[in-house]
């Protein structure tokens, strides 16, 4: 989640971490429909999004790359993914059944636990399934109802543009039911497992077609997060999303929840605004630095950690009022972060798959970043 930063960062250096990829003379194969290259030390790849498989931990990243370990990131394996665009975000509701979104639309699932990916969707089906709704509302409503007639005009860009939109992040309720955004405001929801995929962007609140970057859940309510400041919030199980307004006007790239319902939007520039009342009030939290935060979590004890782009990890222990620099090493620029167990966070980022030790509970660098 909220990985764009590392994105030209991993083009400019991927061909230092793959094995040679193209034979002279080959015919040109869209990255979309080309298997992800075999990488030298999987570990090592540029990466952008972890999550938990069970016992599992299973990191997705650039040209495709998606690897998993068994044993907290002492090994890893590489999966078999047939793409190599760019991975961005990934998500397991169970153990075995699990997601993955990325560039040019693409949707993946696994039903092992990370080993092995089939294509599920792609930018160019997703602009068509925009189309078709599109088409068939119109034709309902006749064509002198000018929102349907402009609602199919946008959805014919989305066809003349191909697969060049990316799926940011996406959130799954159970292994049938969930949600994939990206940029541009794209956002479907499929009720049956990924069998099918129906458009959201009609059940949000987001005419200017702003970039989705978070989406995540707290107790039976939604959260939605984009740039320009934008907050959507769900209380009716995902069917609308409410526009918000918030105090900050730049991109928030990620939220996390607390037990208590509080939620925290953070994003460009270290700014973070905390409310405990779904975003009817907002305050903003004192942090120790200026720089971009990409990733946030709740820890099992309910403490929240966070990291940013210049591989500075962070934590709050009162539900996102303050925030302190955490006394762990500093790494590369990260893009997110995953609890593995009780004292021990997985990080990956510009350096890879890097655990990270938690210090004791309220342990903090003096004078913010060193």
């Amino acid at each position: 989640m909220r990985r764009i930063f590392l994105l030209l960062i991993g083009i400019f250096i991927a061909g230092c971490l793959v094995l040679p990829a193209v034979v002279s003379g080959a015919a040109f194969v869209d990255p979309l429909d080309r298997p992800a290259v075999k990488v030298k030390n999987p570990a090592r790849a540029v990466l952008l999004d972890v999550t938990l498989a069970g016992s599992r931990i299973v990191a997705v990243g650039e040209r495709g790359v998606i690897i998993y370990s068994d044993d907290s990131g002492t090994t890893w394996k590489q999966a078999n993914v047939p793409t190599s665009v760019t991975v961005t975000a990934v998500c397991f509701p169970s153990p075995k059944n699990g997601w993955a979104v990325g560039h040019a639309g693409i949707v993946l699932q696994s039903t092992d636990s990370g080993e092995t990916w089939a294509r599920k969707m792609d930018g160019v089906t997703a602009s068509k399934i925009i189309f078709d709704a599109a088409k068939a509302n119109a034709g309902m409503k006749g064509p002198d109802d000018e929102a349907s007639q402009l609602q199919l005009s946008n959805a014919q860009l989305f066809v003349d543009d191909g697969p060049d939109k990316p799926f940011l992040d996406l959130y799954f309720k159970n292994d049938q039911e969930g949600f994939i955004i990206g940029a541009y405001g794209l956002i479907f929801r499929t009720q049956d497992g990924g069998n099918t995929w129906q458009p959201w962007l009609d059940h949000t609140e987001n005419d200017g077609g702003l970039n989705l970057y978070c989406i995540c859940a707290g107790g039976s309510s939604y959260y939605i997060t984009g740039e320009q400041g934008l907050f959507l919030v769900s209380t009716d199980d995902g069917n609308f999303f409410k526009k918000v307004a918030t105090p900050y006007i730049g991109t928030f790239f990620d939220a996390v929840t607390a037990a208590t319902g509080d939620i925290l939007l953070v994003g460009l520039l270290g700014n973070a605004y905390w409310s405990s009342d779904q975003g009817v009030t907002f305050n903003k939290t004192e942090v120790p630095n200026e720089v971009s935060f990409s990733s946030a979590i709740r820890l099992e004890d309910g403490t929240m950690v966070f990291s940013n782009q210049a591989g500075v990890i962070m934590a709050s222990y009162d539900n996102g009022r303050s925030i302190k620099v955490l006394d762990v090493p500093r790494l590369g620029p990260l893009s997110s972060i995953i609890q593995i167990n009780k004292d021990t966070l997985m990080s990956v980022g510009y350096g890879g798959a890097i655990p990270v030790k938690l210090p004791a509970k309220g342990s903090q660098e003096k004078g913010g970043q060193k």
